[in-house]
């Protein structure tokens, strides 16, 4: 008896499937290219060691971080632009390495470019230092988890004995 050939047919994942891994090279390469001040410039996220180098850098703005997000939220973009400005030194060596441009350059954009490249670093670099604070703050408190140790239980009360009443004499 002959059997009748059944046609395959592959269908193209719905798009809940196949927008799934659209970021997925954004994730890997989260660099960001824009025109600013007539010059292309592309901001790129930080390599391992040259993160490293720069860790020192930024620790006094990763504090300052620290300190805004132990309660468990992201602050909000104006809390993070007020401490990238309280740290500007150093933001602005950060931002000219990772858009590989002058430091003089960044000096002398307009606010609207200053801020759209600001943004353009933070967007590249801003999730490592998120995730660096939040290790942080874990590791804090795992520490301290450690620290407290056990609740030990309290002993036993002794038992409990009768006094001789002195008056009873």
């Amino acid at each position: 008896m002959a059997r009748k050939k059944e046609n395959r047919v592959i269908q193209a994942p719905s798009p809940p499937e196949a927008a799934a891994g659209q970021d997925d090279l954004e994730v890997l390469h989260p660099n960001r290219s824009a025109t600013i001040a007539g010059r292309s410039v592309t901001v790129r996220e930080y390599g391992f060691i040259e993160g490293m180098r720069l860790r020192p850098l930024l620790q006094p703005f990763l504090d300052d971080l620290h300190v805004m997000m132990l309660g468990d939220a992201l602050p909000g973009l104006d809390q993070i632009t007020m401490s990238l400005g309280a740290h500007i030194d150093a933001v602005s060596e950060a931002v000219a390495i990772a858009a590989d441009v002058e430091l003089e350059w960044l000096t002398e954009l307009s606010q609207d470019d200053g801020m759209h490249l600001l943004m353009l670093w933070w967007g590249a670099n801003g999730p490592f230092y998120v995730r660096s604070v939040r290790n942080r703050i874990a590791t804090d408190r795992a520490v301290e988890q450690l620290r407290a140790g056990r609740t030990s239980t309290p002993s036993s009360s002794p038992p409990a004995t009768e006094t001789p009443n002195a008056s009873a004499s």
